[in-house]
């Protein structure tokens, strides 16, 4: 047994010496009988000599004289305003100092349903937080009629299921403007937090 690994490992290194003979002979026949051989011509080398001309001289140019405008101008004599000398009378102004009221002010409604909206799972799965800001208009029954972003919390799931549960849950009361109920616009801001999400 020793005899058959003995015999494989001489034909082996047979093998790869032969191998390495081989391709020394076709790098040495490559390089030497293959690759023509090219003249190399130096070119001669040219000398040079700076000639130096004579600077043409230019006569200055000509400056031109300045022309002095000599216009004159005539001074008039000014016409002299006759004032009216009759007086107008000095009449006394009185001033009411009673506070005035403001008819037009109008008071902001108050929250009388308003829950929070579910946090939708896409949110929670991406880790998205913010906070939606929004504009409301509430009629004069204090019904959300209409849902605007005002600033947005950076996710768009959120911000769109603020605006849908607003307009469809939340109650106020109506804007008031002295005794009578008006619609108004209204903002608000809703907080998304993670933690406040389970």
């Amino acid at each position: 047994m020793s005899y058959t690994y003995q015999n494989n490992a001489q034909q082996k290194s047979i093998g790869i010496l032969v191998v390495i003979v081989f391709h020394l002979v076709v790098g040495a026949a490559l390089i030497s009988g293959l690759v023509p051989h090219i003249p190399i011509n130096i070119p001669k080398i040219l000398t040079t000599k700076v000639i130096d001309e004579k600077p043409v001289e230019t006569p200055p140019p000509a400056i031109p004289e300045p022309v002095i405008d000599q216009s004159v101008i005539e001074i008039t004599q000014p016409t002299q305003v006759i004032f009216d000398q009759t007086a107008t009378p000095i009449t006394t102004i009185r001033v009411d100092n009673t506070p005035v009221v403001a008819v037009n002010t109008v008071t902001k409604p108050k929250i009388l349903q308003a829950s929070k909206p579910a946090y939708p799972t896409a949110s929670i799965r991406l880790g998205e937080e913010g906070a939606t800001g929004l504009r409301l208009y509430i009629n004069e029954k204090g019904k959300v009629m209409e849902v605007q972003l005002a600033s947005s919390s950076g996710s768009d799931r959120l911000d769109n299921a603020a605006i849908a549960h607003a307009k469809r849950n939340w109650k106020f009361s109506p804007c008031m403007q002295g005794d009578k109920a008006v619609a108004c616009w209204h903002q608000t801001k809703l907080v998304w937090q993670l933690e406040n999400a389970r």
